[in-house]
Formats: C-alpha cells, structure tokens, sequence
C-alpha cells in the first residue's frame, strides 16, 4: 500500500518566493558576506566618518579665516566695523538732596536712555614680525535721538562726584586743613549735587575745582574739566594695542600682547592683578570650550574682566552660548582670594563691587553691575529707587564657539561714588556712608542679517547636507545588511536541509514515484514484492 505525505502548494509558493527574494541581493554565501560588509562600512561611514569628515573641513575653514592678516576674510571688519554698535547712557537723579545731607537715603530715578551710535576705526595698522598687529581704536559718537528719551540738553540733579571725592582725599587731614578746604568749596560754590546736562556729564565742564587745582597744584592726565567721556570723542585716547594675529597660535587671536606699550599693568597690589589678559571682546579664539572662563580687558578700568559660561540660547535662528560676567569679578579678597590685588585694606568693598581707586587718580570710584545686580545687599539697601533685573542689568554676550565670535553683546557697568561723612568739610554734612550709584551704560551689538545669512549658508547648510549624506548611508547600509543576513542564513539553512536529506537518502534509496495531484503534491512510496520499500517517485496525479 503506498504512503503519501500531501503538502499545501500555497506553502510551497511560499517557500519559492521567500528563496527568491532572500536571494535577490546576494546569490552565494560569499556574495552575502560581501554585501554585509559593504552595507555595514556605509553605516560606519554614515555615522562616524561623516560627523569626523565634517568637523575637519569646518577646522581648516575657520583656521584660515579667523587670523588677522590682510588675506583673511575678517580683517577688514576688524580694522573698521560695520555692524552696527550702540551705547545708551543711563543717569540717577536724586529725589532729596537736603534730607540725603542729613542721613538718609538717597531716593533716585533713573533717566535714560540717551542713545549713541559708535562708529570704530583703527589708526596705524601695522603688522609686527612676531605674530602680533598693532593699532588705535578711536571711538566716534553720535548722538541718536529717535533712541533716546530726550535731547543732551536735559539737566539732572547729579552727585557732584569732584567735590566728593576731594573730600574723601581730605578725610585724613587735620581738621584745619578739611575746615580750610570747606572755605574753598563754599567760595567755589560747590555742593554734594550739581544739576548737569547729558552732555555736561558725558563730554565734560568747566569744573571749578580742578580749575584752582590745575593752577596751583596740576596733576598730569588732570585737567580743568570732568566728564565721564572727556577726551574719548574722536580721539587716540585709548592708546596703542597689540593684540596676536591668531596665525601661529589660534589661542592667542585677539589676545592682547600690549597697551600703550606695556605687557603689564602698575597699578595693583599683585601680579596677577596687574595682567593683561584676554581680548577687546571683538573675538576670541576660535572652537571655544564650554567650560573656559573667556577673559576681556577693558583698558577704562585697568584691568581683565572674567565672563563664564551661564547656558545655551537662541539668537535669530542661531544655537549660541551665553557668556556673563562671572559674579566673582566685583568680590572682594575676603570673599574672592584671586582678588585681594585689586583692594587694599582702605579700598576693598562689599561684594558685589570693586572699587577703581588707582586707575582714577585716587578718587574713589567704584565698579558694579547696574542696579547691584548679584551684589551684596547692603549696597542697594542705602539706595531707595533700585530694582535689578538679570534681563536689563547683567553683562554678557552670546557668542558662535566654532569661530569664538560675539553675535550679540551687552556690556553693561556701572559707576559708583563712595562716600561718607567727613569731619570738618561742611559740604558733606552728616551724610551716611554708601556707595552712589551715579551712572550706568550699555554697549549694544547685534550683528545684522547678512551675518546671520552667511552663517546659514557656511554652516548650517554645510551641517544639514551631511546630515542628509550621514542617514542616507546609514539607511542603504541598513537595507544591504538586513537582507543580505536573512539570505546568507536561509543559505546555510538549505544547505544543511540538503546534506541531511542526502544523508536520508542513503538510508532510503528505494523511492520510486512522487506524483502531484489536485492542488497537492503526492509522494508514493513503492514496495517491491519482497516486502522492501524502494525509492519514492514524485508524480502529479
């Protein structure tokens, strides 16, 4: 009696189709192992080769155009900036000058803004031998009304911060002297507060204090006038700088080397304190570090400000990094340690502010964040009218680390007046001791558009075409891979189905008939007449 096994065609379709397209990438093992390894280098490739191929063609890019030599593309625009710069002056009228007198606190209401535009230049480029470029910013100002809340005509009752800070110079004297010295202030007509103009306060004014002092006791850089921007408007004041042309060194671009001819400062109490480190806050050097401290010098107050990394941000499309001057530049030695060089046991202040005593002939001025912003309490706790916000008083710039550019600055300080009831000198009355706040301005930069638009066009569009290169090798590397593993094991499989039927088969030769029948194939088994089974024989009935 013949035995018959029936298998469904639909099955062996199946397996027809699944051998087909298993085999439609690769035909032999070797062949599959072939097309595995491709596939597997393009996602390699894709995702490490790119991203490396990547970062290598935007290195040597931005090491060829961040120098400062005549060949490089950002040269001119250093020598003489186009985009656009904005200062805005911020003033303190007080509320009660009589009662301030008479101990208390000064009521103030801030004035502002009277807006500038700043146009820069460099005087005498020269290129030295040793990797350094030397000029002389000079710094125009324009006055921007549509920017401003009123004309440079506007009056203010202000600090008289002369006639203050020759009282504060006074206070160590004999009393006949500070009692001889309040004669001289009567005669002179000068009180605690002086109503100014914009104008008188930014550009100066006849003083009569300094003119009696010039005439008889003149001090050198002193002259007859104040004015916070006295002799800045147009002129060379500012001295020579010689900063590193970023070609032998990419970590020294913009770095200063000298000012006016010194590699160091005089005027502080330690070395560290009188270095001259980081750049004009034009650039720094390129592929910046999150977690660097990126130093500016700022040769007004004669000394290096710290700016520390604070959190990511968006500008106009663009991913930068927020920079703010570290809260630590204005502490004090006590609180600070790397800062006891900038006071003495006189001049060191609350934290918070940093006063400039020898870089302004003595008088004692101080530095802060406006409003006292991250300052010690008690510094806007003697001023009513205060109200420091992160978003209108902190200082920072956002910045592009690949080629350490500035895309956006806010520079913002403040100066102070200290002051304190000195015996003797009438003027000052029994005024409390505080530290008064009596003007703060903000340099404003935002580079325009066609930055923005390079920008895109360098970079951004650089990064989305490899992006697009990257996936797609990872995805062609993807669909090689997958198939050709599925064919390479459906091989082996058959292969080793194959050697087993084979060896079936030489257990069992004797089939002798395999017929298909309907929709199934039949496999008959045949006996021969001795009882024995003989080869099957596949036939279609």
């Amino acid at each position: 009696m013949p035995k018959t096994l029936d298998l469904p065609e639909s099955e062996l379709d199946e397996m027809e189709a699944t051998k087909s397209r298993c085999c439609c990438c690769c035909s032999t093992p070797k062949s599959c192992i072939i097309v595995i390894i491709t596939g597997i280098i393009l996602i390699i490739s894709g995702a490490v080769a790119m991203p490396l191929i990547y970062d290598a063609m935007i290195k040597v890019v931005v090491d060829d155009m961040m120098q400062l030599t005549p060949s490089s593309p950002i040269y001119d625009e250093w020598a003489n900036p186009t985009v656009p710069l904005l200062s805005k002056f911020y003033f303190f009228e007080v509320q009660n000058p009589d009662e301030v007198i008479n101990g208390d606190k000064p009521a103030l209401v801030e004035r502002g803004p009277y807006s500038y535009k700043l146009i820069v230049k460099r005087a005498n480029v020269t290129s030295n031998a040793n990797g350094t470029i030397s000029s002389i910013p000079v710094y125009t100002y324009v006055f921007d009304r549509e920017k401003s809340v009123g004309d440079e005509s506007d009056t203010f009752l202000s600090i008289n911060m002369p006639m203050t800070s020759t009282a504060y110079m006074m206070k160590d004297e004999s009393r006949f002297v500070k009692q001889s010295m309040s004669l001289v202030l009567e005669a002179l007509g000068e009180s605690m507060f002086k109503r100014l103009s914009v104008a008188d306060l930014l550009w100066g004014y006849d003083e009569p204090l300094f003119e009696l002092v010039e005439k008889f006791f003149p001090i050198p850089g002193v002259g007859s006038q104040f004015g916070f921007l006295l002799g800045y408007n147009g002129t060379d004041i500012n001295g020579m700088f010689t900063v590193y042309d970023g070609v032998a060194n990419k970590s020294k671009l913009n770095h200063v080397n000298r000012w006016k001819g010194q590699t160091e400062l005089d005027m502080w109490y330690t070395p560290e304190a009188n270095m001259m480190n980081g750049t004009d806050g034009m650039m720094w050097h390129p592929f910046v570090e999150q977690n660097e401290t990126l130093p500016l010098f700022h040769q007004d107050y004669c000394r290096t400000m710290p700016y520390i990394y604070k959190e990511d941000q968006m500008f106009k499309g663009i991913p930068l990094k927020r920079y703010y001057l570290a809260p630590f530049a204005y502490e004090n030695g006590t609180t600070y340690p790397p800062n006891k060089g900038f006071c003495n046991e006189e001049t060191c202040a609350p934290a918070g502010i940093q006063r400039m005593d020898p870089c302004r002939f003595g008088s004692p001025m101080g530095l802060s964040n406006p409003h006292f912003l991250y300052a010690d309490p008690w510094l806007s706790d003697q001023i009513i009218g205060l109200n420091p916000d992160v978003e209108k008083h902190e200082n920072y710039f956002l910045l592009e680390p690949k080629m350490g550019m500035p895309y956006t600055m806010r520079m913002r300080l403040q100066i102070n007046m200290y002051i304190e009831n000195v015996g003797g000198i009438k003027q000052m009355g029994n005024v409390r001791t505080m530290y008064y706040p009596a003007i703060w301005f903000a340099q404003e930069v935002d580079v325009p558009d066609d930055v923005i638009k390079s920008y895109r066009l360098g970079f951004q569009l650089t990064g989305l075409i490899v992006d697009i290169m990257k996936y797609a090798m990872i995805v062609i590397g993807s669909l090689m891979v997958i198939p050709a593993s599925i064919a390479l094991v459906n091989t082996c499989y058959t292969k080793h189905q194959k050697k087993s039927g084979e060896l079936d088969e030489e257990k069992e030769p004797l089939l002798k008939n395999e017929s298909r029948k309907g929709n199934h194939n039949t496999i008959t088994s045949v006996y021969a007449e001795d009882g024995k089974e003989m080869p099957g024989i596949l036939s279609e009935s």
